[in-house]
């Protein structure tokens, strides 16, 4: 592919980029509101640890390496990277005091840039040697069902339902499921790709379920007094 090409039409299909597409924008929109609740209230819904291995997901595929899919996506990509940025930055500065031991406190910030580094150091490699696709959907979803899976645990602590946001987990079911539904199309042979896609899907749909259960009792009426 020509490296100037703005889309490349020649190895994806109309339906393939729209998919891509309007995945990569609610993932902004995902981004946009994640951001917004940091301002809102003081805390970084995403957990410490699935903050670092996207981010360095970020980096590896928005500086390192370029995807295939055009120059459109190439600084696509690199929106992703600046609204991850702030919010590293952000969790940078305040996850700390949200760590649930107390003796944890003074490694959180070492070990979240470590972390970050190491995750760099996975992917770039990983891609390096050939096995990642020319998207970076491999890489791309091994951190996105870290994420997934650890926004079911809650690793920081001190945050309540309210300061959650809905549009973020509907953003990223939705950004995730479309991407998803890309790489089915575009990678049949690729399973151990397609498995990462549906297991993610399925930890997006519980994490959904389990949004609306912690919200229940804040929108349940309080009880009528005697």
């Amino acid at each position: 592919m020509n490296p100037e090409t703005l889309i490349n039409t020649a190895k994806y299909t109309p339906l393939e980029l729209v998919l891509f597409s309007v995945g990569g924008l609610f993932c902004v929109v995902c981004y946009v509101a994640v951001l917004r609740k940091i301002r809102q209230h003081g805390v970084v819904e995403i957990p410490a640890a699935a903050v670092a291995s996207n981010f360095a997901w970020e980096i590896t595929w928005g500086l390192l390496y370029r995807t295939d899919l055009g120059l459109l996506f190439v600084w696509g990509y690199r929106t992703w990277l600046v609204l991850d940025v702030f919010i590293f930055g952000y969790l940078f500065l305040i996850g700390a005091k949200h760590v649930k031991n107390q003796a944890l406190l003074p490694y959180f910030r070492p070990a979240l840039l470590v972390g970050c580094g190491c995750w760099v150091a996975i992917f770039y490699f990983f891609v390096q040697q050939g096995y990642d696709t020319t998207t970076g959907l491999t890489t791309g979803y091994v951190a996105t069902m870290i994420m997934s899976a650890l926004y079911l645990v809650m690793e920081l602590a001190d945050i309540t339902p309210g300061q959650y946001s809905a549009l973020a987990a509907w953003m990223r079911l939705l950004s995730n499921g479309l991407v998803s539904v890309f790489c089915f199309l575009v990678y049949p042979e690729l399973r151990f790709l397609l498995t990462l896609c549906v297991l993610t899907f399925v930890l997006d749909c519980l994490n959904l379920v389990q949004f609306r259960r912690r919200l229940t009792p804040l929108s349940a009426p309080a009880p009528a007094s005697t």
